[in-house]
């Protein structure tokens, strides 16, 4: 009978052991990363020594932010993948950041410096106090004649003072030590006081049908990663065309180091969804960018956030009082009655009034949707009522794809890495620009009229001319216009100089009325070895009274918009010539009245 009970038992077990998952812990190392203007796909992979039957395969180590709707994974044929599934593993958390493996070796490296001074001040300090006995039993045990005195006071002044010196200097190096070391401290603690990540485990259940060494792909998209464009633009020439750099600023705060990695940056929106998004009408509307600085001030209660880290980026409207725990903390809108999403198709000219709802009150009326806060806004009562439907869009991105051919490092601190990724010449149309009323400098300006082919991106723009930084400027690439100009600061060699002319001045009464007549002379000199054309913009004062009349007596050829009186010269000047324009106009009013007329 026992030798059947013991006969059953393997029985059972062995078929418990034939049906049973064998359970395998695999790391994989991250070969490809696509960042988006806002997350990023992470491809990793991993080497698996499969065995016959199911198994399940679990991807320690990796990113707590992982959007598990996003996992793909991907094998070589050789096994059928039955089950995936994600989780935070809160008992293994993620390694401490190198950044405070490396505060803690610099403060252990100080204080070794300041035992080591430390232990040199004693010695200085054994030193003091044996030459100050030695010189109180000398003086005591004899008497000491003057020559023997004189000697003995310039060996002991001598090594005090250079004793006293020394441990002063030991000592004013162990303070700065120690306030290098609080600076540390600091810094330390700022980064333990962020919680310990948890690592990030996808568990693959497979099915394999041999024993053999196998690869697994796996992809992913995670949170708390974004790039934003930034441009070197170089003027080498007026016959050459612009050289522009395209710069990443890649930053990343996943818990996870990107190591050597290969880059892609992408400007597409990130869908994770499997379901195939619903069609829309396209509608056409006049687009406001705008918009958000129109409401700045109109109504109590309205912030603007401007994203500070990205260039170029919309600003967000918010409501005072309303928390911001999550990204999405924009207002509701209610246009004429209307619920609405987004209001960049309202003209700012068209807004009658705007209201502000908020907590109990917002809530009341709109329920979960004005939780956020609600702007009533009111527009004229004479603007077209228009019948197209709520939902528009105001605007559309063609998404580019940009590799960056050196592979990168990316630490998990949220600190920008610049990496170039594209490299181009634009053709630029150069002038020479300057309004010498308002500053005697003359300017290159380089305009690019195809800017739009260029795929810029909104974003900083750091300026040279040749290898001198001269400023920063910024793409805009909501701007309507066709031509982007970039100026590239002051040229020294071409100088304009703007000076009243005293004989063209005149003060009359005319009757019940003054006329003044006032005059000034431009001069601009090329001083560059070959020949320029500059633009010069002065103007004529404009009245808006009829009892101030303005008469143009001589403009000197240039073109005047009389409702500015914004006045254009356009001047071509050979090598080491000059020339000479004149304004002269005069002002007629009241002789009771006080008029500014320059």
């Amino acid at each position: 009978m026992r030798k059947i009970i013991v006969i059953i038992g393997l029985v059972v077990l062995s078929q418990a052991f034939s049906f049973g998952q064998i359970e395998k812990e695999i790391n994989s190392s991250i070969k490809k990363v696509t960042v988006y203007t806002q997350g990023a796909q992470i491809e990793r992979e991993a080497t698996v020594s499969l065995q016959q039957g199911q198994m399940v395969l679990k991807l320690v180590g990796l990113s707590p932010y992982i959007k598990k709707e996003s996992i793909r994974i991907d094998g070589d044929g050789s096994y059928s993948i039955l089950n995936v599934q994600h989780q935070n593993d809160y008992l293994n958390q993620l390694d401490k950041n190198k950044e405070i493996e490396s505060l803690k070796d610099k403060i252990e490296e100080l204080q070794f410096k300041i035992e080591d001074e430390g232990t040199c001040l004693k010695i200085i300090k054994d030193k003091l106090d044996f030459l100050n006995v030695n010189k109180e039993i000398t003086g005591k045990e004899q008497a000491l004649n003057p020559e023997t005195f004189k000697t003995l006071n310039t060996i002991y002044g001598s090594n005090i003072e250079t004793l006293n010196l020394e441990m002063l200097k030991k000592q004013r190096l162990i303070n700065d030590y120690q306030k290098e070391i609080i600076k540390l401290n600091n810094q330390l603690n700022s980064l333990n006081s962020i919680s310990d990540l948890p690592s990030g485990t996808i568990i693959v259940t497979i099915e394999a049908t041999q024993t053999k060494t196998s690869k697994l792909s796996v992809n992913y998209l995670v949170d708390n990663a974004s790039w934003y464009p930034s441009y070197d633009i170089r003027y080498m020439g007026v016959n050459k065309p612009l050289t522009v750099t395209y710069k990443a600023n890649i930053k990343q705060n996943t818990g996870v180091d990107w190591k050597g990695v290969n880059l892609v940056l992408s400007t597409a929106k990130t869908n994770i969804s499997a379901q195939i998004p619903e069609f829309i009408p396209f509608y056409l509307q006049f687009y406001y960018p705008e918009i958000s600085q129109a409401l700045q001030g109109r109504a109590a209660g309205i912030q603007i956030m401007e994203d500070s880290d990205i260039p170029g980026a919309e600003s967000e409207i918010r409501i005072r009082g309303i928390s911001s725990i999550n990204d999405k903390s924009e207002p509701l809108y209610v246009v004429d009655g209307v619920p609405q999403s987004n209001i960049s198709s309202i003209n700012p000219n068209d807004i009658d009034k705007i209201e502000v709802l908020k907590d109990a009150s917002a809530t009341a009326v709109y329920g979960s949707r004005g939780s956020n806060g609600v702007v009533l806004v009111t527009t004229k009562q004479n603007k077209e009522k228009s019948s197209i439907p709520l939902t528009i869009t105001s605007k559309r991105e063609t998404s580019n794809e940009y590799i960056v051919e050196v592979p990168q490092t990316i630490q998990s601190n949220d600190k920008n890495v610049s990496a170039s990724y594209k490299e181009t010449d634009l053709n630029a149309i150069f002038e020479y620009q300057s309004i010498p009323s308002l500053s005697e400098n003359v300017f290159l300006i380089g305009k690019i009229v195809d800017w739009y082919k260029a795929e810029f991106i909104d974003g900083e723009a750091n300026v040279y001319l040749e290898n001198s930084f001269v400023g920063k400027s910024s793409i805009n690439t909501k701007q309507f216009k066709d031509t982007l100009e970039i100026s590239f600061g002051t040229d020294n060699n071409i100088s304009i100089k703007r000076e009243r002319l005293t004989e063209f001045t005149e003060n009359q009464l005319i009757g019940s009325n003054r006329k003044e007549t006032i005059g000034f002379k431009l001069t601009i000199r090329n001083n560059k070895l070959y020949p320029i054309t500059a633009k010069i913009i002065d103007q004529i004062p404009v009245s808006t009274t009829k009892d101030i009349q303005v008469e143009t007596i001589d403009i000197s050829g240039g073109k005047m918009d009389t409702d500015s009186g914004k006045i254009i010269w356009e001047i071509a000047l050979n090598s080491n010539e000059s020339k000479e324009l004149i304004i002269k106009y005069s002002v007629k009013y009241p002789k009771d009245k006080k008029v500014i007329i320059e």
